[in-house]
């Protein structure tokens, strides 16, 4: 295999060229390590070999950049990543980040949960749903549940006095309140209780 041609691209890129076809393009990084020169032969490995290095470095620029944006659960960035790049490529990146201390599930876990419970009042079973889908591990999921100090009866009882305070006096409401409190993850005894606790105190 033959290296034909090379050229800087709009991105900074280096393109690379190969017995007269565009092949892939790489960072200037890779390209100066290499040394690559037009006519220089190449083997399929080599070749090959190049490919992964560009593609391994492509993968940590991206990383850095969508890292810079917001924060990312591995999954979820390796994921990312693969939109583009090759999977072994993504892993490495992954990993790199991991190293750098810029991807970090477990921390992540918590503060994510710890926010999903302040911030949207959502029950254990919500949080763990919505952790879960974020590609988090299920042990690091139930270890930052297992972290809340948030006391559950009193998250309920504040959620019912805000959405649904005719709850306590309509049917048809307390079965919407009802509902609303399983989606946003409480248990069904929690809720009952917490309804329960009310109408004794409105009785009072």
């Amino acid at each position: 295999m033959t290296i034909t041609d090379f050229h800087k691209t709009k991105q900074g890129r280096i393109a690379l060229y190969v017995d007269g076809d565009f092949a892939f393009s790489m960072d200037p990084e890779v390209f100066a390590q290499w040394k690559l020169t037009i006519g220089q032969e190449l083997s399929l490995e080599r070749m090959e070999e190049l490919f992964s290095q560009a593609q391994v470095k492509a993968a940590k620029e991206k990383a850095l950049q969508l890292l810079s944006y917001k924060e990312y659960t591995a999954q979820e960035l390796e994921r990312r990543l693969r939109r583009q790049l090759q999977p072994e490529a993504c892993a490495l990146a992954v990993e790199r980040m991991e190293e750098l201390g810029l991807v970090n599930d477990e921390d992540y876990a918590l503060r994510r949960a710890r926010d999903l419970s302040r911030r949207k009042l959502y029950g254990p079973a919500r949080i763990r749903q919505e952790l879960r889908r974020l590609g988090l591990d299920r042990e690091l999921v139930e270890q930052a549940i297992s972290l809340l100090e948030e006391d559950d009866q009193e998250k309920i009882r504040s959620i019912l006095a805000k959405k649904y305070p005719d709850a306590l006096y309509d049917e048809k409401a307390r079965r919407r309140a009802f509902s609303g409190l399983m989606r946003m993850g409480y248990q069904a005894d929690q809720v009952r209780r917490a309804l329960d606790c009310l109408e004794e105190g409105y009785e009072d």
